[in-house]
C-alpha cells in the first residue's frame, strides 16, 4: 500500500502533467491537502522534495511555484541534461550488468505499450523511470543526483510544450511504436549500453536529449531572445 506521501508525489506530478497549472502558478499546500484528501504534512513534504529535484521553486515566505519558462533556461538545462546524461550512458555501458540491460529492455517493452495505447501519463512515468535509472547504472552517486534535479527542470518544458502531450488533433489508436523517435533511441541507448560501448551509449543519448530539445524549442512563448542555438549542435558540446 502506497503512504501518502507517495500519494501525494504523483497526484501533484500528474496534475502538472495534465497541465492543470501554467507556469508562474502558486500550488497552495491546503488547497491540494483538500483536493487529494490528505492532511497538509505530506504535502508540505512532496513540496519541498520537488523544489529540491528542481520542478517547483520556492519563493521565500510566499510557498512554491511552477518556474517560469524561456528560451534561455531550456537552453541551459538541456545542456546539462546532455553533458550529465551522457556521462551516466557512458558510466553505464561500463557498469552494466545482464540484469541491469534486462530491466532497461523491460522499460522499453512497457513504453511501446503506453505509446501504442497513447496513454500519455502512463508514458511519461515509463521515460521518467528509465532515464533515471541510467542515472542509478552510473554508479556514481554525484551524477545520479544533478541528473534527477535537471531532469525534472527539464521535464517542465517537455510537459507544456511537446506535441506529444499537447496534441494538436485527435490521436488514431494504437499508435505504433515504431513511429516514435523517442522510443527508437531508448533502443539504441540500450544496444550500446548492452555491448559495454560507453563512447556510443554518450554520443546517442547526447543526441537523443538534442532530439527532444529541438522538438520543442520552437514552442516556447516569444518575446524573448532569438538565436541560443545553432541548426547542428545547440549545446556547442565537444563530440
Amino acid at each position: 500500500m502506497k503512504n501518502a506521501e507517495s500519494i501525494a508525489y504523483e497526484s501533484i506530478i500528474g496534475m502538472i502533467l495534465s497541465r492543470n497549472y501554467a507556469p508562474g502558478d502558486r500550488l497552495v499546500e491546503t488547497e491540494l491537502a483538500e483536493s487529494l484528501g490528505l492532511s497538509r504534512t505530506p504535502i508540505r513534504n512532496v513540496l519541498r522534495q520537488l523544489v529540491a529535484e528542481g520542478l517547483l521553486e520556492a519563493r521565500g515566505n510566499k510557498g512554491c511555484y511552477i518556474p517560469q519558462l524561456s528560451p534561455e533556461d531550456m537552453n541551459s538545462v538541456f545542456k546539462t541534461r546532455a553533458l550529465l546524461e551522457g556521462r551516466a550512458a557512458m558510466e553505464a555501458a561500463f557498469c552494466r550488468t545482464d540484469e541491469d540491460v534486462d530491466m532497461l529492455k523491460s522499460l522499453l517493452d512497457e513504453e511501446k505499450e503506453k505509446y501504442s495505447q497513447d496513454k500519455r501519463k502512463e508514458y511519461a512515468a515509463v521515460n521518467n523511470k528509465f532515464h533515471l535509472l541510467l542515472a542509478q547504472l552510473s554508479k556514481n552517486a554525484y551524477i545520479e543526483r544533478y541528473v534527477k534535479q535537471v531532469y525534472w527542470r527539464a521535464g517542465l518544458y517537455t510537459f507544456y510544450f511537446d506535441r506529444f502531450y499537447v496534441p494538436p488533433a485527435p490521436i488514431k489508436l494504437p499508435r505504433d511504436p515504431s513511429n516514435s523517435i523517442s522510443c527508437t533511441e531508448h533502443e539504441q541507448i540500450v544496444r550500446a549500453i548492452a555491448i559495454g560501448d560507453g563512447s556510443l551509449a554518450e554520443n546517442v543519448m547526447r543526441n537523443h536529449i538534442y532530439t527532444s530539445y529541438s522538438r520543442i524549442a520552437g514552442r516556447i512563448p516569444a518575446g524573448q531572445s532569438a538565436g541560443i542555438f545553432t541548426a547542428r549542435n545547440p549545446f556547442n558540446l565537444m563530440s
